[in-house]
This record gives structure tokens, C-alpha cells and sequence, in this order.
């Protein structure tokens, strides 16, 4: 009978062995499963990623200036405007970006009051043109520098769209 009992013994060890070997194998397998899928997953995110985040180089834009640059542009002759570029029910901005791209003789460099850097030069009063710490400029006005000098201020709506428009 003792032969017996190992045996049944044996037999139920074998039996649990290959049920808790069986359970093991699944347990690896699903994981093994999960990780590749995992990694998969991963890489298309990244992929896409990559993808989307292409570097586009910008043309650097010499037309547009700060307001208190204004005195020191290297031309003998030139125009600045100062006027507010969001300004969605302007003529100007049009007017600005057709005239910059015309070959004209005297180069024009536009000022948004909209910025935040350029909005303590903006006044309700007189303008003021003596330098670039005391500049006081309206919404719109034009102001035509020869030898880093103002030589002429424009605020008159209807002369700035026709000095543009020529």
C-alpha cells in the first residue's frame, strides 16, 4: 500500500507541476504579448511625433521694426508707419504689404501699435518726433526720416493710403 500512496503522490505533484507550469507559460506569454504590442504603440507615437514636428526656417522679416528703432535705420531716405496691425477693419495693413513688396525708391518699415513693446509711444496728443526717447506717435502716422532725422509727419488718413498707393 505504501507504494500506492507515493505513487497517487506523484501523480497528483505531476499533475499540479504541469497545471502551475501551464499557468506560468500563459502568464509569460501575455506579458511577452503586452510588451511587443507596447512597443509597437511607442513607436508610431514617436514616429508621428517626428513627423508633425518638422522644423520650418522662417524668413527673417526686416520690414517690420520696433518704434523706438526707428531713428536708426541705415538708409539716407526712408518711411515708417506706426499704426495697429489687428486693426481688422483697416485698409492699412493691405496698403503696407503691397507697398513693401513694390519696388519703390524709398524703403518703407512699419511699427504695429498693437505690441505690447511699441505701446508706450502710442498718444492721443500731439505727436512728438524729437528723438527716440521722447517719441509720441497717433494711430495712423507716417513719418519720413532723411539722415535719421524726421523731415515729415503724416497723420491725415487720406494722405497716407494715397503716399502708399503710389
Amino acid at each position: 500500500m505504501v507504494k500506492k500512496q507515493k505513487n497517487s503522490i506523484n501523480y497528483t505533484t505531476n499533475s499540479e507541476l504541469s497545471t502551475d507550469a501551464r499557468k506560468v507559460i500563459i502568464i509569460v506569454v501575455c506579458v511577452a504579448v503586452l510588451l511587443i504590442a507596447m512597443y509597437f504603440l511607442t513607436t508610431r507615437i514617436l514616429e508621428k511625433q517626428n513627423n508633425d514636428t518638422e522644423v520650418t526656417e522662417l524668413p527673417i522679416q526686416y520690414d517690420q521694426i520696433l518704434a523706438g528703432s526707428s531713428f536708426n535705420q541705415q538708409q539716407e531716405e526712408y518711411l515708417v508707419i506706426y499704426y495697429d496691425a489687428t486693426d481688422e477693419y483697416s485698409s492699412l495693413p493691405s496698403l503696407v504689404s503691397s507697398y513693401q513688396s513694390g519696388d519703390h525708391d524709398i524703403k518703407l518699415y512699419s511699427v504695429d501699435l498693437s505690441d505690447v513693446m511699441n505701446a508706450k509711444y502710442l498718444t492721443e496728443g500731439d505727436v512728438v518726433t524729437d528723438n527716440p526717447s521722447s517719441l509720441r506717435v497717433k494711430d495712423p502716422t507716417v513719418l519720413r526720416f532723411r539722415n535719421q532725422e524726421v523731415s515729415e509727419v503724416i497723420t491725415d488718413m487720406n494722405e497716407i493710403t494715397s503716399l502708399l498707393s503710389e
